[in-house]
């Protein structure tokens, strides 16, 4: 699955056994600022760092520094014609692209288009077969899910902001939530691996049998936006099933210097502005100009606003682009919002993210990983899958 380590000689050796002399609070630095992958290859290095690596009071810091410093990870399905397709991972702590699945290598697998990523767990649509299909890591299986209730759909009717891939990083079971309309009702659709079956419910308004309130376990999908309202489905541990909320902006907000980003119960407000060159005035190419953050209130019924990015931040981001696309993801209080735009075929990503916590904005700057004349097909957010670990022995990552 990852490169191969190097065959360790005995230079490798030495440098090997002095850097194991560090003192443990410096070793520990080193190693937590390494992406899941590069840790796997760290342990066929030596046999003291395996040691190291794979003891379980590692496991449980590398865990609790993952969780404490919002480690996250980016992942993009890129396309290069004709048919290769690669899987790419940005991890954040490490600000390197750390992580490569090539596709082709995957019996069965065609025409894919990723939706979303949780634990070991990565879901494709395919657009020939009009189906479902999960990928699973450590194992290198693929399960294609059986077709939903709403019978087989192509690439384009799935909206990132109405699905949610929920999984267990240490099981082979996982959940998959979307919400859509059907006849005109709003209607939540759960599979469920542990039972390869799905189920459909009905969302109500919210009442004293179906209450609300905000929870950090709650699922919230949106459905749509129209004039001054929002529809958004919540479903959670005090929710009794699926609810739907109704948050309203005092004004309209929508326009064509507008783009929003929805996930995870939050609004982005992208707003833009035409490019000017001299009196010419470029239609077909803008610059972001802010950035704003909105939240759903406690009660359900409105758009709070959360935060809005300094304008000393937007000038260090901003850049010309033609098109751009988002997604957005929340996880113990901290808000990740990626937004990636295309100028004349070359793409470019901007990763922000907000702590509720301590009210700060970061950026976090992602390079280029060849992407000038691909083809994206997909891009996606995951928290936990920094804490994935292999097994002793190191059998998941082959």
């Amino acid at each position: 699955m990852y490169p191969p380590p190097p065959t360790p000689t005995p230079s490798t050796s030495t440098s090997t056994l002095g850097f194991l002399l560090l003192p443990s609070e410096l070793l520990h630095e080193i190693l937590f600022r390494l992406p899941l992958p590069d840790l796997h290859r760290l342990r066929s290095v030596s046999r003291p760092l395996s040691s190291l690596v794979s003891s379980s009071e590692f496991r449980r810091l590398y865990h609790l520094n993952s969780s404490l410093s919002s480690s996250s990870w980016l992942f993009l399905l890129s396309r290069r014609p004709p048919r290769d397709s690669f899987l790419l991972g940005f991890h954040s702590p490490s600000s390197r692209w750390s992580f490569r699945l090539p596709l082709r290598s995957l019996p069965r697998f065609d025409d894919p288009y990723f939706l979303a990523s949780s634990g070991p767990f990565f879901l494709f649509a395919s657009n020939l077969r009009q189906d479902l299909v999960s990928f699973h890591l450590p194992s290198s299986s693929l399960l294609r899910l059986p077709p939903s209730p709403l019978g087989p759909r192509g690439t384009s009717s799935w909206r990132r902001a109405s699905l949610k891939l929920s999984a267990d990083p240490t099981s082979h079971r996982f959940r998959f939530l979307f919400a859509e309309m059907y006849n005109h009702l709003p209607y939540l659709f759960e599979y469920r691996s542990d039972t390869n079956t799905w189920h459909a419910s009905e969302a109500v308004p919210v009442n004293p049998d179906r209450p609300y309130s905000p929870d950090p376990l709650n699922v919230y999908l949106h459905l749509a936006h129209i004039s001054t309202e929002s529809l958004v489905l919540c479903t959670g541990p005090g929710t009794n099933g699926p609810v739907l909320l109704r948050p309203r902006f005092t004004e309209n907000p929508f326009g064509s210097d507008r783009l929003h980003v929805y996930g995870d119960g939050n609004m982005l407000i992208v707003k833009s502005a035409p490019i000017e060159e001299g009196s010419r005035v470029r239609t077909r190419m803008r610059v972001l100009i802010g950035i704003e953050l909105w939240g759903i209130s406690s009660d359900g019924t409105e758009w709070v606003l959360t935060s809005k990015i300094s304008t000393e931040m937007i000038e260090e981001v901003k850049k010309p682009y033609g098109v751009m696309m988002g997604c957005m993801a929340e996880e113990e209080g901290v808000v990740r919002v990626v937004l990636m735009s295309n100028c004349k075929g070359a793409w470019d990503l901007v990763w922000l993210s907000y702590n509720r916590a301590k009210g700060v904005w970061r950026w976090v700057p992602v390079p280029d990983c060849g992407t000038k004349g691909l083809n994206m097909a997909g891009i996606a957010l995951s928290s936990t899958f920094s804490r994935l670990w292999p097994s002793p022995a190191g059998e998941e990552f082959k």
